[in-house]
C-alpha cells in the first residue's frame, strides 16, 4: 500500500469538507486504514493529531474572516468554526496566536499564522506544468496597499467593503480578483513594500474612495497554478523564473508577476487555496 498517497486522501478530503463532521470512523476508512494505525500514521506525517490539524485549519480560516468580514460577530464566526460558544472559540484562538479574536481584529499581528504547526506530504519533484494563455484585457478597480505585508488583510477588507457599497455588483469572483506583486516580503523592507489588490469592474462604474482605475493588458501570458498556502507561493513563482523562464525561449513584458484568485483565505481551508502566477510575455 502507497502509504503517502492514502493520506494525500485524507488531507484532500478535510480541505473540502472542512465545515462538515469529521470523524476518525470517516477519515481512517477513506485512507483504508484501523482507526489505530490511522491516527499515529497521521501524526507521524503531519507532525499534529487529527483534530490539531483540523482545528488550526479552522481557527486560521476564522483569523481571515475576523479581518475581512468585519460585519461578522465573533460568535458567527466561532460556530463556522466549529465551536459551540464564544468562550470555547476565544480560548482555542488565543491558546494559538496568544491574542483573544477581539484583540487580533483590533491588531491584526499575522506572526503566530504565517508558519503552520503541520508539514504536508510532498508528492516528489514534478516538473512545474506551465501553460502559456492570450489574455483579454481588464478594468480593474484597484486599492493600493503600501507598507507593511502582514496588513494586507486590512485592505482586502478595505477593498470588499468598496465592492458591496457599489450599486452593481463588483464583489470578488474566482478567476476575475488579482494581485499586483511588486516586491518580495521575504526581502523587501516592511516601510517599501506594495502590493495592489484589484477585481474586474465594468467601464462605466466610477472608481472613487481611494479606488484607483489600473489595466491589466491582453497578451500572452505563462501561468502556473499554486495549490495551498499562499505564505508560501514564493515557490512557485521562483520556480516560474528560476526553472521554467531560462528554457522556454520566452521574454518578459513589463509587468510584475500576477496573482489571479480563485477562492480566498476565509471561505475555505489553506490547503484548498487556488491562486495562478501570471508572468506576461512579449
Amino acid at each position: 500500500m502507497n502509504y503517502q498517497r492514502q493520506l494525500n486522501k485524507v488531507i484532500e478530503f478535510i480541505g473540502k469538507h472542512l465545515d462538515e463532521e469529521l470523524s476518525l470512523t470517516q477519515l481512517s476508512a477513506i485512507a483504508c486504514f484501523s482507526k489505530f494505525h490511522f491516527h499515529r500514521l497521521f501524526t507521524a506525517y503531519t507532525g499534529l493529531s487529527l483534530q490539531q490539524y483540523i482545528r488550526w485549519l479552522r481557527l486560521k480560516r476564522a483569523a481571515h474572516q475576523l479581518i475581512v468580514d468585519k460585519d461578522r460577530t465573533i460568535i458567527e464566526i466561532a460556530i463556522n468554526a466549529g465551536f459551540d460558544s464564544h468562550e470555547a472559540f476565544t480560548r482555542a484562538f488565543k491558546q494559538t496566536c496568544g491574542l483573544s479574536p477581539s484583540e487580533f481584529r483590533r491588531q491584526s499581528s499575522w506572526e503566530a499564522w504565517e508558519q503552520p504547526p503541520y508539514w504536508l506530504l510532498k508528492q516528489g519533484d514534478i516538473a512545474m506544468n506551465v501553460n502559456i494563455k492570450k489574455m483579454s484585457a481588464r478594468r480593474l478597480a484597484v486599492l493600493e496597499h503600501r507598507g507593511d505585508p502582514k496588513l494586507i488583510g486590512e485592505s482586502v477588507s478595505k477593498l470588499i467593503k468598496w465592492a458591496k457599497s457599489q450599486p452593481v455588483s463588483v464583489k470578488p469572483k474566482a478567476g476575475e480578483a488579482f494581485a499586483f506583486a511588486y516586491d518580495d516580503p521575504s526581502i523587501t523592507p516592511a516601510s517599501e513594500f506594495r502590493f495592489d489588490l484589484g477585481i474586474t469592474v465594468p467601464e462605466q462604474l466610477k472608481l472613487e474612495g481611494g479606488i484607483v482605475e489600473k489595466r491589466l493588458p491582453a497578451g500572452r501570458y505563462a501561468i502556473a497554478i499554486h495549490k495551498g498556502s499562499r505564505d508560501n507561493i514564493s515557490d512557485t513563482v521562483y520556480a516560474l523564473y528560476r526553472d521554467w523562464l531560462p528554457n522556454s525561449g520566452e521574454e518578459l513584458g513589463d509587468l510584475p508577476c500576477i496573482f489571479c484568485y480563485y477562492n480566498f483565505d476565509h471561505e475555505v481551508a489553506e490547503t484548498e487555496l487556488l491562486t495562478e502566477c501570471w508572468l506576461l510575455l512579449k
